[in-house]
Formats: structure tokens, C-alpha cells, sequence
């Protein structure tokens, strides 16, 4: 084609470009920022332009305002930060069971001793009768004792539930097996067990899907969902003070009915998508027809996202499934929640599935076997297809990483738990479990260098504490155990954001600010590119949007004087 004609049609579509973005201009323009777009063809630009909950435009400060309108409303960012909004990829939500609450020392690791666990329940049993619980650490599930006579022997007249840290396994009394139902004779189920003594009789120890049994039927009810709104609305308005506007539920503690009620209640400003948690009666098939039989009526911004299942447990209770034996426990490998059989069934479903299949595996045996079961499915290019989900993912390192590639599985990462656990002599937990394997285990860097999508997410409950997402940028970005794993600030950026939309099958539609998606963003309180570690975990949100729509404002964008809003010059 000449190039005079290549000219007018360039002009031509120019035009056209001009003449519809007059015709409707934006809602809203941002201007005057550092805009982190997570689009590797254009990183950065000053303004975008929002029409109709979507992004329209972007660019300079007076391109953009050159498309306002007598309606637009204009927001100065005064050189700020804006992100796309932040995806919290695995979150919990986390009601209190009933009763007393027995505080316990140096939780979470290495926890109370037996005596100083014994002595916190004795001391709340002395006040009266009614719920005894409280959180222990994993040392005391491996005290040879029969746990449930213990418990009976200082509490005989309360119901007493014990939790480990990480939330794998319980620990109850006769009061509480009986309060809850739970006979001597009752099968183990699916992807869990029941700890028992010599004689087959329960010691009161649950395992896995017996330990979420335990919390359901320990969980009051909420059939019109009353109690489950308030707790969402309180915790997606701290995920929207931190910038977050879509969050990953995964869903142990209430079942869909009960989710959706609650969510049907809360009508929450920002994204959230439920995982339910695989708990299945009689077969593995029994938890993807309920996943697929869902009528996918669910309230605005709010979706079914798949099907969540427990492979394995972690290094804390030495039951991530490994290949070798525990550095401090000879002998013990950790083990399975599921036979290869089962897992295979598990896989099945998610081939079937509309839905996604999000698989927790800490292990590296648990990694090995899951892809090993895959490969004698389907052939990669259909894995791909499928996109599966791996939640943590600490011991997928060396060829796995290539074989997870091919594969394409999403791992989200959780950053929080990487450090801070110590040990005798200054070692970290890790290197007590892992012994020589420690510097393989928990990869970040190794993840995206061999091509699997990363994603970064906090595992934390109740948008409190361990949930900061800049906590866990934080860690992710320095990793003192293993800084040659640690991601650059970009690479932590572009996992909360473009990963997590990747991981969850949304990157067409969320998680970069480019022209179509999704109008989900935040404006930073400090730039969190540029700012100190230590200093990260201090961020929050000014301005989160939502489609478009403000779902927290914080001065300077609180409470706008007029439609512009002039942040302060830098």
C-alpha cells in the first residue's frame, strides 16, 4: 500500500479515535502520577482516563485531559504511585469458636510444651463450665500421650478443642467429641484422619478434612448469613485500605450456601471469589458436582472460583509430604492426604470442570506426585488449558519447576512464610526440617526464572496482621535466609497483580491498567518501588477504585472540596 494512503488511513482513524472519545468522554481521568501499569509494552505512564468501569485511554497528563468532559471528574495524584489493584490470592476468613480462649507462649513456632498447654486449659477449666479453646503448637501433637484422656483428666466438666498454629490438626476431649457428634466408630474421611490408640478408640487428635469437620460443626450457624456479612464487610474494608480489591476465599469454615448468603448480604465494594474447600462424603466426585451444579448466581463482584483441596500439611507439623526424611525427625516423611487414586479422581474433575482447581502442596514428594498424575492424564498443551493452581508450592524446585512449566501451572507463593521462625544455634525452621534441601525449598526467583507464573499472596485470615500485602512484598523482596531468591520490586509488584489475575484465568480482564480491563487501582501512600524495606509495611492505600468506583479514600482524596482533586505537588 502506498504510503499516502497508509497516511490518510492513519489520519482517518486518528479522527475517528478523536471523535468518539468527544462524543463520550471519561467518567474519571488521573493525572499527574507515576502510574505502574504491569504491561511490559508500556510500564509507566502520568494519566488513564475510566469510562463505564473500564479503562479508556492512557498516556500523558494533557492527552488525558485533553478527553475530559463537562462531567469527567479529574483527580491530580500530586506524582503519587497508582497500581493496579492488588489481589490478595488466598485469604481466609477465621470465626472464633466457642468459649473461653486459653492464651498459650511463643506461638506460632515452636508453641507451649505439653505442661504449659495442660496448665492454660486447668487454669480456664477452674473458672467454670462451659467451651474450653485455645491455638497450641505442633510439638504437642507429637507428644506420645493420649491427648483426649489428658484434656479429660484436668477439664472433666468442659467441652475442650485445641488448634494447631497452622490449622492442620486439633486436639479434643470426650466433652467435646460428644458435644460434636463424633463416635469412637466414625469412619475417617476423605483427605483427613482420626487419631486413634491401640484399641482403634479416638485420642482425640483430628487430622486435615476431620479437623474442618470439627470447625463446621463447632461454628454456630448462620442460615440467613447475618453473622458472615459482617465479618466480610469488615474485613474487604481493610483489604480496600491497603489497595486491594479483589480477594481469593478459600472457603474452610462455611459451606457455599452459607457464603453466598452472606455475600448476598454484604454486597461488598470490592472482588471477592469463593474456593470451596473440598470435603467430600462418600467420593472425590461428590465436591465437583456440588462445584458444578452451582447456579452461578452470586451478587455483584462476586464469583465461584473453583474447587480448593488439601494435598498434603506443612513443615510446621512435619506433614509436608517429602522425598527425604525430616532433617530433625528421622525416619518420618510427612505423608499424603490422598492416595495416588484419589488424586488422580481430584485431577479428573478439574479436566471436567468450568471451574478451577486450587491444590495446596508444600512437599516436594506431594509436588512430584501431583505432576506425575497429571502427566498419565493429559498431555500439557490440555493442562494448560485447564490452568491448575498450586497454593504455596514450597517444594517445587529443580526439574519440577521445568516440568510445572510445560505444565502450566500458577504457584502463588506466601512470603510470610519464609522467615521469622528460629530455632536453637539462630536456624530457621526450614533449615531444622529441610536440613541440606533448605536452600531449594520455598523458591521465588527460581519460579519465574524457569517460566511458571508467580503469584504472591499472604495466606493470612481476617484481613489482619499477616494479610499486609506490603509485609509480604516486603519479605519477598529481601529474604535474608535466601537473598538469592529474593524478587526485585517490580517482580513482587507485577506477582500481586498481573500473576494473581493470571492465576485466577482473569488476566483478560484484571490486573494491568490497559485499555479494556477492569478500572480496579490504588494510589500509594509512599512509593512502594522506591521506599525502605522496613518501611513498606507501613503503605496504605489514599484512593481505591473499584470498576471505576471509589471504595476508600483516605486526605488527600477524601471528601473532594470539587470535581478536581489536587493532590499535594511533589
Amino acid at each position: 500500500m502506498p504510503f499516502a494512503a497508509r497516511l490518510l488511513i492513519g489520519l482517518a482513524a486518528a479522527l475517528a479515535v478523536a471523535t468518539a472519545a468527544s462524543a463520550t468522554p471519561p467518567d474519571t481521568i488521573l493525572v499527574n502520577g507515576k502510574i505502574f501499569t504491569a504491561d511490559q509494552s508500556q510500564p509507566y505512564v502520568e494519566a488513564v482516563a475510566i469510562r463505564g468501569g473500564q479503562f479508556t485511554a492512557r498516556g500523558t497528563t494533557a492527552a488525558m485531559r485533553a478527553l475530559a468532559g463537562r462531567s469527567t471528574q479529574v483527580i491530580d495524584l500530586g506524582g503519587r504511585l497508582v497500581t493496579p489493584g492488588l489481589i490478595e490470592a488466598h485469604a481466609h476468613l477465621s470465626t472464633p469458636p466457642p468459649g473461653r480462649f486459653v492464651p498459650l507462649p511463643r506461638l506460632p513456632f515452636p508453641g507451649p510444651t505439653a505442661e504449659e498447654t495442660l496448665a492454660g486449659v486447668l487454669k480456664a477449666g477452674e473458672a467454670g463450665p462451659g467451651w474450653i479453646w485455645g491455638m497450641t503448637g505442633y510439638p504437642v501433637f507429637n507428644d506420645p500421650r493420649n491427648w483426649r484422656d489428658a484434656l479429660d483428666r484436668i477439664a472433666p466438666n468442659n467441652p475442650v478443642m485445641l488448634i494447631g498454629c497452622c490449622g492442620h490438626a486439633m486436639m479434643l476431649n470426650s466433652r467435646a467429641l460428644e458435644a460434636l457428634g463424633i463416635p469412637d466408630d466414625v469412619q475417617d474421611p476423605i483427605g483427613g484422619r482420626w487419631g486413634r490408640d491401640a484399641t482403634g478408640r479416638l485420642n482425640g487428635q483430628a487430622y486435615e478434612a476431620a479437623s474442618v469437620i470439627v470447625t463446621r460443626r463447632a461454628t454456630p450457624a448462620d442460615p440467613t448469613g447475618s453473622a458472615t456479612a459482617s465479618q466480610l464487610s469488615r474485613v474487604a474494608a481493610a483489604y480496600a485500605r491497603w489497595g486491594v480489591t479483589s480477594v481469593d476465599h478459600m472457603a474452610d469454615e462455611a459451606t457455599l450456601a452459607e457464603l453466598r448468603a452472606g455475600l448476598e448480604r454484604a454486597r461488598l465494594p470490592i472482588r471477592w471469589t469463593v474456593f470451596d474447600w473440598g470435603l467430600p462424603q462418600a467420593g472425590i466426585a461428590d465436591t465437583w458436582r456440588e462445584v458444578e451444579n452451582d447456579a452461578d448466581d452470586w451478587p455483584p463482584l462476586t464469583r465461584l472460583g473453583g474447587s480448593k483441596w488439601i494435598l498434603d500439611g506443612t513443615p510446621l507439623e512435619w506433614g509436608a509430604f517429602q522425598t527425604r526424611d525430616y532433617a530433625d525427625r528421622p525416619g518420618w516423611r510427612g505423608r499424603s492426604n490422598y492416595t495416588p487414586e484419589q488424586l488422580r479422581d481430584i485431577l479428573k474433575g478439574a479436566l471436567a470442570s468450568r471451574h478451577q482447581v486450587a491444590l495446596h502442596v508444600t512437599g516436594d514428594a506431594g509436588a512430584q506426585m501431583l505432576l506425575a498424575v497429571m502427566a498419565t492424564l493429559a498431555p500439557p498443551e490440555r493442562w494448560r488449558a485447564v490452568r491448575v493452581r498450586v497454593e504455596h508450592g514450597e517444594g517445587f524446585f529443580g526439574p519440577r519447576l521445568r516440568q510445572a512449566a510445560a505444565y502450566g501451572l500458577a504457584i502463588i507463593q506466601n512470603p510470610v512464610h519464609f522467615e521469622g521462625l528460629v530455632v536453637e544455634g539462630g536456624r530457621t525452621m526450614q533449615q531444622a526440617r529441610y536440613g541440606t534441601l533448605a536452600a531449594e525449598f520455598q523458591p521465588l526467583r527460581s519460579i519465574l526464572a524457569a517460566g511458571v507464573p508467580l503469584g504472591l499472596a499472604s495466606d493470612g485470615a481476617n484481613g489482619t496482621g499477616t494479610a499486609n500485602p506490603f509485609l509480604n512484598m516486603m519479605i519477598a523482596t529481601t529474604l535474608p535466609s535466601k537473598p538469592g531468591e529474593a524478587l526485585t520490586r517490580e517482580q513482587a509488584l507485577m506477582a500481586y497483580t498481573a500473576g494473581n489475575a493470571f492465576a485466577d484465568r482473569q488476566e483478560a480482564r484484571r490486573g494491568k491498567i490497559i485499555v479494556g480491563m477492569d478500572a480496579d487501582l490504588a494510589v500509594m501512600s509512599q512509593d512502594i518501588l522506591t521506599a525502605t524495606a522496613p518501611s513498606l509495611p507501613d503503605t496504605t492505600s489514599l484512593l481505591t477504585m473499584v470498576a471505576g468506583k471509589i471504595v476508600f479514600a483516605a486526605l488527600p482524596f477524601a471528601n473532594p472540596p470539587s470535581k478536581t482533586w489536587a493532590g499535594d505537588k511533589h
